[in-house]
C-alpha cells in the first residue's frame, strides 16, 4: 500500500481574534494518494477554503496532523514553509486573473515560478505545459487580452510550473461555462497524468465531479461522505458512503434526512442484519 500525499487525522483549526473564536476544521480526517483527483463539496462555511489553507501551508493547523509529501505541516519553520509553497504545491486561485502578472506574456507567467532550473530547462517545461493546456498559440499573449477560459488554463499551467506533488484549485470553474469548464477539465486531468501530480479541487460545481476520482463533501469542518462514480450495467453512478469520525459520528447528507422524513436526532436499533431509524419523537420499538 502506498503511502498518502495528503493525509489529515483530527484536523483542527481555529480561528482566533480578540474576541471571537471561530472553529473552522473539527477533527477533519482525508487521505489522498499520489495521483489522485479529489473534488472538495460544502457549503459556504463548511471549511474548505481553511483546509486548502492549511495544505498549501498558508495557515498552520491548531490541532490535530497534517501532512504532505512527508511534510507535517505543524512543525515546519518560515523558511520551511516557503520552499515547500514554492515545491511541493501548486495553487490554482479563484479568480484566474488574479493567479497572473499582468505585464509578462503568458510564457514569461509560466516561466516567472521556476528558479531551479536552467533556462534551458525552464523553456522547455513552460512549451510542455502551454501545449499541454492548450495555450501554445498564445506564448506571447498578456493576460488582459485573455478569455476566461483561456486564463483559467494559463493559471493551471502556472500552478504546475515548477511540477508540483499536489495541485490545489479554489473554484476553477466558477467563471466558465459548461462547455469551456468540460475542456479545461479534461486538459487539466491529461496535464496531472503525464505529471503524476494529485490535485485537491474545492467547488460547487457538479460537473467538476465527473472529472474527480473521488468527492468528498464536508459539512460543520469534518469530511461527512465520500462519492465515487462507478461504471454499472453500462450507465456511470454514484457510489456514495457515509464516514464515520473516531468519535462514531456520522453527518448524513441532507438528501438522505429528507428521504427519511427526519429531523434532530436520529437512533439506530439493529436487529439482527436489519437497521431500523427511528426518530427521537417517535415511540420507541418494542424490546
Amino acid at each position: 500500500m502506498t503511502e498518502p500525499i495528503v493525509e489529515c487525522e483530527g484536523l483542527v483549526h481555529i480561528y482566533r481574534t480578540a474576541e471571537l473564536e471561530v472553529v473552522a476544521l473539527q477533527g477533519l480526517d482525508l487521505r489522498v494518494e499520489p495521483g489522485e483527483v479529489v473534488a472538495i463539496v460544502g457549503r459556504s462555511g463548511s471549511g474548505k477554503t481553511t483546509l486548502m489553507n492549511v495544505i498549501a501551508g498558508v495557515e498552520e493547523p491548531t490541532a490535530g496532523v497534517a501532512r504532505v509529501g512527508g511534510h507535517d505541516l505543524a512543525r515546519m519553520t518560515e523558511r520551511e514553509r516557503e520552499t515547500y509553497r514554492r515545491e511541493l504545491v501548486g495553487y490554482v486561485l479563484q479568480h484566474s486573473q488574479a493567479n497572473l502578472a499582468t505585464d509578462l506574456n503568458a510564457l514569461e507567467n509560466v516561466l516567472l515560478p521556476m528558479t531551479n532550473r536552467s533556462t534551458e530547462e525552464s523553456r522547455q517545461r513552460a512549451a510542455f505545459l502551454l501545449e499541454t493546456m492548450g495555450m501554445d498559440e498564445l506564448a506571447a499573449t498578456y493576460p488582459g487580452e485573455l478569455s476566461g477560459g483561456e486564463a483559467e488554463r494559463l493559471a493551471v499551467a502556472i500552478a504546475m510550473a515548477n511540477q508540483p506533488q499536489v495541485l490545489l484549485a479554489d473554484e476553477p470553474t466558477a467563471e466558465l461555462d459548461r462547455a469551456t469548464a468540460d475542456s479545461v477539465l479534461r486538459d487539466l486531468r491529461q496535464l496531472l497524468r503525464e505529471s503524476g501530480s494529485a490535485a485537491i479541487i474545492v467547488t460547487h460545481d457538479a460537473s467538476v465531479e465527473r472529472h474527480a476520482d473521488r468527492v468528498i463533501q464536508i459539512r460543520d469542518g469534518r469530511t461527512s461522505t465520500q462519492t465515487r462514480w462507478l461504471e454499472r450495467a453500462g450507465e456511470v453512478v454514484a457510489d456514495e458512503l457515509l464516514i464515520m469520525d473516531r468519535a462514531g459520528r456520522i453527518q448524513l447528507p441532507r438528501a438522505y434526512v429528507e428521504r427519511l422524513g427526519a429531523r434532530g436526532l436520529i437512533r439506530a436499533h439493529l436487529e439482527g442484519d436489519e437497521i431500523r431509524l427511528r426518530r427521537d419523537d417517535q415511540e420507541p420499538p418494542n424490546e
